[in-house]
């Protein structure tokens, strides 16, 4: 299997976190769990699909082209055939400046790229196929990008400031308390965290807080969970677990103990 990361033009660097490749002659690798991670994801497989597998076990074959926008539960992917894809990830508050529509309308699940972009989707998909290398197909996507922002982009300083301010307590802050501070009331807030998060700012909140939860036992594996349960802002143990299986679908030992786990 081939990972690779490209650079990123300066006009996107504000609004994507990475774009990135990966390719294997293989038809096989073992499922991979996908946790909630706070960010959207648009995929494109110049090769064959991917298979998903929902957290209520539903499965399917994820179209061409989608997009994957603020997971609410894990996910598992595994290929059924050749493995090639391009993928960009935008960072929580960069993907809204793409798609021209309620963030809310594509959250927790796969929307193909032909119902957000249209015919555009298509000319996008047949151009990466017909690529002779990742570097081209990168040019590709990155082209089309800015083409989309210069169409959909509206700065919200506001949002960006209701952002960091739970990025910067690490998700250990209620819905009133952001509207508070920002000088927001609370139906705004929600509003506003709809259109161009895609969650609410309660739910919001509480995947950062998750993400800081699994960011700690990567760094102190050989903590015990009343202790990682305090530093990471839950009520109790009890707490931090029930968040923790309502996300992953594991405990926090099943957690340390899997490699193909990817946030």
């Amino acid at each position: 299997m081939v990972y690779q990361e490209y650079l990123i033009s300066e006009p996107l660097k504000s609004y994507v976190k990475v774009i990135w490749s990966m390719e294997s002659d293989e038809c096989w690798a073992p499922p991979m769990r996908i946790l909630p991670d706070s960010c959207v994801e648009l995929v494109i497989h110049f090769n064959k699909p991917y298979r998903t597998t929902f957290s209520n076990n539903t499965t399917a074959v994820q179209p061409q082209s989608f997009v994957v926008a603020q997971l609410k539960n894990f996910i598992e992917i595994e290929p059924h055939g050749k493995i090639g894809m391009m993928s960009v990830r935008f960072t929580a508050q960069g993907a809204y400046h793409f798609f021209g529509m309620p963030m809310k309308e594509i959250a927790n699940g796969f929307v193909d790229l032909k119902n957000i972009w249209n015919k555009l989707a298509e000319e996008i998909e047949d151009r990466i196929v017909c690529c002779h290398d990742n570097n081209q197909r990168n040019n590709i996507i990155q082209y089309y990008l800015l083409k989309q922002l210069y169409k959909n982009n509206k700065e919200d300083a506001t949002l960006d400031r209701c952002l960091n301010l739970i990025y910067s307590l690490k998700g250990q802050v209620r819905a009133d308390e952001i509207a508070s501070r920002i000088g927001l009331s609370n139906r705004q807030l929600v509003r506003k965290f709809n259109d161009s998060v895609g969650l609410s700012p309660k739910e919001f909140s509480k995947i950062i807080k998750f993400i800081g939860s699994l960011n700690y036992l990567r760094s102190h594996a050989n903590s015990n969970l009343s202790a990682a349960a305090y530093e990471c802002g839950y009520y109790d143990q009890a707490h931090f677990i029930h968040d923790f299986k309502e996300y992953s679908g594991l405990t926090p030992s099943q957690f340390l103990t899997l490699e193909n786990v990817v946030y």
